[in-house]
């Protein structure tokens, strides 16, 4: 009994152990990389993460189907397969993520749009930061350039000049405007300077205030008299009288 013991337990290691070292075992190893079954493991296990990658696209909520002439439901939804149990899980425990992201980035989008236009307007030089006739940049012009240099963020630091109503004059202001800032800040920091077409958003002070002078100036004298003066007493009693 103890002879067919040692004998099978010979049989046993030799079918489990390798003759050679380059040769696969009769029986082969699980954990062995060199094996049939790891290779048909890593294939089934990409297989498996592509096709659920593939599914992981699917829409949340229930499908729409066509049945007996209508669509069940009436209003639009998904059509298709519907989400794996796994999916519909994700989507329910995470909920609103992450269909909230493409909603907060489109909010996000918007508020730099517009920071950006808002960046461009007060950076632009407009045709009352010009003079008139020599289209060289006024006191007004000067003090703007200022602000933008010492202000403005330094990505924002871009002039903007208005585009006049010919060629000439436009680039006369441009070259006006480049004089100004290289005096300021030299030519190596000298921001980059952009033509632009546009109209000015509101008046130079000199109009505005010429404007509310006039106001004031043409406003009539009220006429309207007190009632304790003695034209008002006067005209009560006379009326009370007829």
């Amino acid at each position: 009994m103890g002879t067919r013991s040692i004998k099978g337990l010979l049989l046993l290691v030799v079918f489990l152990v390798p003759a050679v070292v380059s040769a696969d075992p009769l029986i082969p190893w699980p954990w062995l990389e060199a094996n049939r079954y790891f290779t048909w493991r890593n294939e089934r296990d990409s297989r498996r993460a592509d096709w659920y990658g593939r599914r992981a696209l699917d829409p949340v909520g229930t499908r729409r189907k066509y049945s007996k002439g209508k669509f069940w439901p009436p209003y639009p939804r998904p059509e298709g397969l519907s989400m794996l149990p796994s999916h519909r899980y994700h989507a329910e425990h995470y909920w609103p993520l992450p269909y909230i992201c493409d909603d907060r980035q489109y909010v996000r989008t918007l508020i730099s749009r517009q920071e950006d236009a808002g960046w461009v307007n007060n950076t632009t030089l407009y045709e009352y930061h010009f003079e008139a006739d020599t289209q060289e940049l006024n006191r007004a012009g000067r003090l703007h350039i200022l602000w933008v240099m010492r202000n403005a963020p330094q990505h924002r630091r871009i002039l903007y000049v208005q585009t006049a109503d010919n060629v000439r004059q436009t680039d006369l202001r441009l070259a006006s405007t480049r004089m100004t800032t290289a005096d300021i800040v030299g030519s190596a920091a000298q921001p980059p300077i952009i033509p632009r077409v546009t109209s000015p958003l509101g008046r130079n002070a000199t109009e505005v205030d010429g404007i509310q002078r006039a106001n004031r100036d043409s406003q009539p004298v009220p006429r309207i008299t007190s009632p304790l003066s003695g034209g008002g007493s006067g005209t009560g009693s006379t009326g009370g009288g007829t």
